[in-house]
């Protein structure tokens, strides 16, 4: 028995080593375009800082009611332990699907077999959803270690007597798991169905409690915030098209199906192999059959946590609006899809065959493993080039000339405007962790005064009239041309034929009359007075550090002109 646990100890060890080289090969040190990523980050910084849970990128500093509280502390408590870089960040992602693995394999081991726990983390360590996840600041790393983590505590609950530290371990992840994600609920009601299965009346009582308690304190919170909540968003066709109104039942039953049909033909076989759209539409719905034919085996012979937690957390992801579709929804259920798959083919062969078995589960895992290891393999060499560009240029050198020219201006405005000011921006979570400049979304909106009105309203005096996408040439080219009085010009990044614009906003009721007089967005604007920039500019290390701009410490030296 000592050799035994001795030895699972070292399988445990090596699929952990092995999923951290893989991740790490192919890992991209450059930071996302996203704005959850600077999202999570401004959440953490406002931690610190003392100032709260509020988003410190809103010129209006409302309190952040959408994302739960735990992934924000995490990253927090980096931050005050010295952790500074776009890079160490992101290698946390790394580290929570590394430890996810290792768990995994672990849970799969001690409920099935080695074997199958072999075979099942094979896939998932080359997995392009898992890798994906490891490569970006955000949530769902760490959300599918505790959600996995519960899984392996509850597993090891009942396997030794009912012992309380494996039933403390499994409550408190699921506890974490919901406060890191809101999608975590089934978690919970996975619990709740199995402490009631086996009459666990008083440890569902005291669970419903440590949980309720936190909930009450966190909706207490939130209640009557400004801010978006995914309950709200929930309803609606489309969270961001607002003005397109919510849903009604046919709407409902029809989201159930669209989204079933992603999941089924493209998220799932494309999350967890880099096969082509034709291939997976073959492939999907084989491995989904396959997988709910084992899930109801094993809900027939004994349901745990797992068991309530798959129809449930299926359920959810496919009754949320369909522009939130897609494989990082459904990464806590990559594995259980793999699990239940592989246990059903291995118990069809179990009695006349097991060796047939085992080269069934063998073969599908090299069907998926043929297309993701090539796939990986190419993505080692990106990310050597990214990292090389990124050692020499800057963090962002790895994107195109629109996204750096953004990053430029964003982090000249943090070093030469008034302390206070406020931006109109196309991407403000990111605009504030590169500049530390409060920032707002620019209206999507043609009519000059909406946007005139909002920048006056909320103290907004700069536009960055970017080349992210179409958005800032169709709204706020178009404003600028309607209203260019309105306006001034501070300064350009790019070249003279290609470039990203930095305008000041004069604002005024005098400009919202009905006046046209078109002229190019950005020329023709007169140079705006010495008021709208510091009379001593401050000077920021962060481009040769590769630091979060937010979290580095600027010199007070004047800065030169980057225009």
């Amino acid at each position: 028995m000592n050799t035994l646990r001795f030895t699972g100890r070292w399988m445990v060890l090596a699929v952990a080593l092995v999923s951290f080289i893989v991740a790490f090969s192919g890992f991209n040190p450059s930071p996302h375009t996203g704005g959850d990523n600077a999202g999570y980050l401004s959440l953490a910084y406002s931690i610190v800082s003392g100032s709260g849970y509020v988003e410190l990128w809103d010129p209006e500093t409302p309190i952040h009611t959408k994302y739960p509280p735990v992934y924000p502390f995490v990253l927090a408590l980096a931050m005050l332990l010295g952790v500074k870089s776009w890079v160490a960040f992101k290698l946390l992602s790394v580290v929570f699907t590394t430890i996810s693995l290792a768990i995994m394999f672990d849970w799969v081991r001690s409920r099935h077999m080695a074997g199958l726990a072999l075979c099942v983390c094979s896939v998932l360590i080359f997995s392009p959803a898992i890798l994906w996840s490891s490569n970006w600041i955000l949530s769902d790393p760490l959300f599918l270690t505790l959600t996995l983590c519960c899984f392996w505590a509850f597993g090891r609950w009942e396997e030794r007597g009912h012992h309380w530290s494996w039933l403390f371990v499994g409550c408190s992840s699921a506890i974490l798991a919901l406060f890191t994600r809101t999608a975590g609920i089934p978690i919970v009601l996975g619990i709740l169905g199995t402490l009631a299965l086996k009459k666990q009346w008083k440890i569902l009582a005291i669970f419903l409690f440590a949980v309720t308690l936190p909930s009450l304190a966190w909706l207490s919170f939130t209640q009557g915030a400004p801010t978006g909540q995914y309950v709200s968003e929930f309803f609606l066709v489309d969270p961001y098209q607002p003005e397109l109104g919510g849903i009604n039942v046919l709407d409902f039953l029809t989201r159930i199906l669209t989204n079933m049909s992603k999941y089924i033909f493209l998220y799932f076989p494309q999350g967890l192999s880099s096969w082509s759209e034709g291939g997976s539409k073959f492939l999907g719905p084989l491995v989904f059959l396959t997988a709910s034919i084992g899930w109801f085996k094993r809900l027939r012979y004994r349901a745990g946590v797992s068991e309530f937690f798959f129809p449930l957390y299926l359920l959810l992801i496919l009754s949320w609006p369909v522009v939130w579709s897609g494989d990082r929804f459904a990464l806590p259920l990559y594995p259980l899809i793999l699990l239940y798959a592989g246990d059903a083919i291995a118990k069809s062969f179990r009695t006349k065959s097991p060796w047939l078995g085992m080269v069934s589960c063998v073969s599908l895992v090299l069907l998926f493993l043929a297309p993701s290891v090539n796939s990986w393999y190419e993505s080692t060499g990106n990310a050597r080039e990214c990292r090389r560009a990124v050692s020499d240029m800057g963090s962002f050198s790895c994107y195109n000339s629109g996204f750096q020219e953004f990053v430029s201006a964003a982090e000249w405005l943090g070093e030469n405007v008034p302390e206070g000011s406020a931006v109109f921006s196309r991407k403000p979570r990111i605009f504030y962790t590169l500049s530390g400049v409060q920032s707002r979304t620019y209206p999507f909106s043609q009519d000059y005064k909406r946007f005139l009105k909002e920048a006056d309203e909320r103290g907004i005096r700069y536009v960055v009239l970017d080349r992210l996408d179409r958005l800032g040439e169709t709204y706020v080219g178009s404003v600028v041309r309607f209203r260019p009085e309105a306006f001034c010009s501070i300064g350009i990044v790019g070249n003279p034929s290609e470039y990203t614009a930095i305008l000041g906003i004069r604002g005024g009721n005098q400009f919202l009359g009905d006046h046209i007089d078109l002229v190019p967005a950005s020329e023709g604007l007169q140079s705006c007075p010495s008021g709208f920039l510091r009379d001593q500019p401050i000077q920021s290390t962060v481009s040769s550090n590769l630091w979060v701009p937010i979290l580095a410490d600027p010199l007070t030296e004047a800065s030169s002109d980057v225009f």
